[in-house]
């Protein structure tokens, strides 16, 4: 079996575990570049290899290649080749939006935090005026390793988000980089804790998950204030993942969810796609990388075995046991 291993940038630790796994699997993991591919009439060609020659397309990340993603999406239903994660044939990476994922989740009555989606910091500043401070405001498109995230505890700490967002187009400026254009912004309810889960699913089942500790008292809320522990989950928190992986479409999902200190409910706190699984690895002993591989195998085990089927047929090394026999040859 050969899967097409599609990314935009190279975390070689993620890379060379996946790697690992595919060698003692008997797969094969071929590394694929967005903006290596081409498109040639109506072929989508990593070098001389058309796509639709993978028994399946597993996407570690899309990020900010929408043209890409969407190319590959159509080519993908056009041929039926098999992909995952589900989302990208529905909402495409357009699902990354957090204001998108929290009107599915919403809808779909999954505990979610209260929530807005504005566009501007002008318009953020006049939303949080209607709101009980602490609230949690995320940048919509994200940002790696919480730095999009921010707990806002009073009006003034809108003036320090201010700066670290203007510090942070002059570092890309000064690093000759895109420059960012900060806009989008969801605003969330804090709901009172005392840590987070972090959850891994694959195929919409838990495979297993720990706890974080509280994050640190500031306004970047992305450092917990003490080591993160390995538990049994409790089953609640299992079952509100799976539910959200299911509504979003994300087949391979690292979700965080809180326990209410004060009502005892779950709540999804936000669904992340292709996670990152070293420290997951790390706290649950769970080999995450075999768990994704092998899932990624079953679901594309059909379609091998059917253009094994198509390629002998048409090599006529062998006939189909229903074809009609020729007894004139006997």
């Amino acid at each position: 079996m050969k899967i097409a291993y599609l990314h935009r940038l190279t975390f070689d630790e993620s890379e060379k575990r996946f790697q690992e796994e595919a060698v003692a699997l008997g797969v094969e993991l071929v590394p694929v570049k967005y903006r290596k591919l081409k498109v040639v009439g109506e072929k989508i060609l990593f070098g001389e290899m058309d796509m639709k020659e993978f028994d399946g397309w597993y996407f570690r990340s899309v990020g900010s290649e929408l043209e890409w993603s969407k190319l590959l999406q159509l080519y993908a239903r056009k041929h039926n080749i098999p992909m995952v994660d589900e989302y990208l044939k529905t909402e495409g990476p357009l699902r990354r939006f957090k204001s998108v994922m929290s009107w599915q989740l919403t809808e779909a009555g999954v505990l979610y935090p209260k929530s807005a989606y504005v566009e501007s910091f002008k318009d953020l500043e006049k939303e949080l005026e209607t709101w009980a401070l602490p609230v949690i405001v995320k940048l919509s498109a994200g940002g790696r390793h919480g730095r999009g995230t921010f707990w806002v505890r009073e009006l003034s700490d809108l003036e320090k988000l201010k700066r670290i967002l203007e510090g942070r187009k002059e570092k890309a400026k000064l690093a000759n980089k895109k420059i960012p254009i900060f806009r989008g912004f969801l605003v969330q309810e804090y709901i009172k804790n005392d840590g987070d889960y972090r959850v891994m699913t694959v195929g919409y089942k838990c495979i297993g998950g720990f706890k974080r500790q509280m994050k640190e008292e500031k306004l970047i809320l992305n450092k917990s204030q003490g080591k993160s522990l390995g538990i049994d989950l409790p089953s609640d928190v299992m079952e509100t993942a799976e539910k959200a992986a299911k509504v979003l479409g994300v087949e391979v999902a690292g979700t965080d969810l809180v326990r209410s200190t004060e009502t005892g409910k779950i709540y999804i706190i936000e669904v992340n796609e292709a996670p990152q699984f070293k420290v997951f690895e790390k706290r649950t002993k769970i080999n995450a990388a075999r768990k994704i591989l092998e899932y990624c195998i079953n679901k594309f085990r059909s379609h091998c075995e059917l253009r094994s089927t198509e390629a002998i047929s048409e090599s006529g090394i062998a006939a189909s046991p229903l074809a009609p026999r020729n007894d004139d040859n006997l």
